[in-house]
């Protein structure tokens, strides 16, 4: 029984490992584009692309880890099935609890991994990526600025540049409008024929502040109390540092709430605490704290589903298991996202939106392992759809094989070509030539 157990193991571990690297990877490439332009225009450094990588990591996995069990478990023991494994392991006396006791294993591994994802390093890397964010922001701002284009991301300041000139430590601004919008009644206009800008240094004091060094201007103000006094001051150079927007209000990638970045216990408090003043915004913290749970769980719910549905695919084989690894997975977070989404509007409990995938997913899996041992229409109509697979492939194989075949053979000798092609390669070098 060890020796069996190891095996199925083994089998579902190597297929979970690779369709992990590649559903992550695919969920990756979503981002890739932006994060790697940072490093192409010069506005991060290749350490600060591999941090967002790493960053943006935790938040990836926790959708994909799921993903990896239910693809390992479909894949491996569609295998064995394919292979009719599963029907000796069968006839020596396994049955279906004794392969859903093995495959545990490696769901509850998964389980473990997703729940110390969504709870530690998730919240963890999205403090930090915000963090990176606001960083990047600051000290590139003057490369994000745009010539023509009025400019609203400083903290209380409003940007018009006519034209910018890049340089190596610094940027050149050319006619530059500057609003100070602290008081909005009185706001203090600011104009400069040019202006140097230089960043601050990141990961020091200064890091969210930007310095301008305005030349040839002028400063501009009004009275709130006196609409007609108007008063102009003009100066040959001038000082102004600019502070960026505070980190609640950073936006980076997938991580567009600071809420991704509170603490477990963060989140319960806040909502407990505004939960009498403000329901809607209570809803979206207790959201958050369910799914940092519902979606480790969904590696034992989509378990269920996925061990009769990968016994019972012996003859599609893999092909049959990767159709039904996509279509579970579309399932599974299509729900999802309507529950969260019912959840968001008031619609349903946080609890309920967040967990119906999850609650709907193991009482199919409680159908399916029952039906596993009696027998029943939802796995017959899956051996149907594996045969249908089959025949299909085996369709498409074949026409391949005929289209490189010479034409101009007739379909007898085009047979016996094809099943002693591995003679000719030794004996027959000829017959090579005429295939």
């Amino acid at each position: 029984m060890r020796i069996i157990t190891r095996y199925i193991l083994r089998e579902v571990s190597s297929h979970a490992l690779l369709g992990g690297a590649l559903f992550t990877f695919i969920l990756f490439i979503h981002d890739l584009g932006k994060i790697l332009e940072l490093f192409v225009r010069d506005s991060a450094t290749l350490g600060d692309v591999i941090r967002i990588f790493l960053y943006t990591l935790p938040n990836v996995l926790s959708f994909t880890i799921p993903m990896a069990v239910l693809v390992g478990i479909l894949l491996g023991l569609s295998r064995l099935a394919s292979d009719s494994e599963i029907t000796a392991m069968r006839a020596s006396g396994m049955g279906a609890l004794d392969f859903v006791r093995i495959v545990s294993i490696v769901s509850i591994a998964a389980l473990a991994m997703g729940l110390f994802n969504s709870l530690y390093l998730a919240p963890h890397a999205a403090a930090d990526l915000l963090a990176l964010g606001e960083s990047l922001k600051t000290s590139q701002a003057s490369f994000e600025v745009e010539p023509r284009v009025f400019y609203e991301e400083f903290k209380d300041r409003v940007l018009y540049v006519q034209d910018i000139s890049p340089a190596a430590s610094a940027s050149i601004w050319h006619h530059v409008f500057l609003a100070d919008l602290t008081e909005p009644a009185d706001p203090h206009i600011t104009t400069a024929n040019s202006a140097v800008v230089v960043n601050g240094t990141p990961n020091s004091a200064d890091a969210q502040t930007i310095h301008i060094h305005l030349i040839h201007g002028g400063s501009h103000d009004t009275s709130a109390t006196d609409p007609n006094q108007y008063n102009i001051s003009t100066f040959s150079t001038s000082d102004i540092p600019i502070e960026s927007e505070t980190q609640e209000d950073a936006h980076l990638g997938r991580v567009n709430t600071p809420i991704q970045a509170l603490s477990l216990q963060e989140l319960w408090s806040r909502a407990n605490s505004i939960r009498a003043t403000n329901n809607r915004e209570a809803f979206l913290y207790r959201i958050e704290f369910n799914k940092r749970f519902s979606y480790p769980f969904a590696c034992l719910v989509l378990m269920l589903v996925g061990v009769p549905l990968g016994i019972s695919s012996k003859r599609g084989g893999k092909s049959t298991a990767f159709v039904l690894t996509i279509l579970l997975v579309f399932i599974y977070y299509f729900f999802s996202s309507v529950g969260v989404a019912f959840a968001q509007s008031g619609k349903v409990s946080p609890f309920l939106g967040v967990w119906g995938a999850n609650l709907s997913f193991a009482a199919a899996g409680a159908i399916l392992l029952y039906q596993m041992s009696r027998g029943g229409v939802a796995l017959g109509l899956v051996s149907t759809l594996g045969l249908s697979l089959q025949k299909l492939l085996l369709r498409f194989r074949r026409g391949k094989t005929k289209g490189s075949l010479n034409p101009s053979l007739s379909p007898d000798v085009a047979t016996i070509l094809r099943r002693f092609r591995h003679i000719s390669r030794i004996q027959f070098p000829l017959l090579l030539t005429i295939t």
